[in-house]
C-alpha cells in the first residue's frame, strides 16, 4: 500500500525562501545563497582541485545573470558547479582519446 504525501499550503506564518539579488544572502555554505560569495567558491573548487576554474565559472555565470542557458533560475550554485566540473572533466576525457598517444590501456 503506498503512502499518501500530504500537501501544506504555505501559509503567512511560513515564507519561502526565494533566490535572488535582492536577498540577503548568508552565505552558510550550503549553495542556496545566490549570487555565491568568490571566497565561499573559491573554497568549493579548492577542494574539488580545480581552483584555476572558479574564476571562469564566476565570470561566465555572471554574465547569465546566474540562469541556466535555457533561461531558468539558477537556485543552487554548488549543483551548477558540480555540473560544470563534471562537463570539463569530460571534455579533457575526450581531448585524451581524440590524441594520437591514447592508447586505450590507462
Amino acid at each position: 500500500m503506498k503512502r499518501k504525501v500530504k500537501r501544506i499550503a504555505v501559509g503567512p506564518s511560513q515564507t519561502v525562501r526565494k533566490a535572488g539579488r535582492n536577498v540577503k544572502s548568508n552565505h552558510d555554505g550550503l549553495g542556496t545563497s545566490m549570487p555565491p560569495d568568490e571566497e565561499v567558491l573559491l573554497i568549493y573548487f579548492d577542494q574539488k582541485g580545480a581552483r584555476e576554474m572558479a574564476q571562469d565559472f564566476f565570470e561566465e555565470h555572471e554574465e547569465r545573470d546566474w540562469k541556466t542557458p535555457t533561461g531558468g533560475i539558477i537556485h543552487n550554485w554548488k549543483v551548477a558547479a558540480a555540473e560544470w566540473l563534471y562537463n570539463y572533466r569530460q571534455e579533457v576525457k575526450r581531448k585524451l582519446r581524440q590524441s594520437p598517444f591514447y592508447s586505450g590501456s590507462i
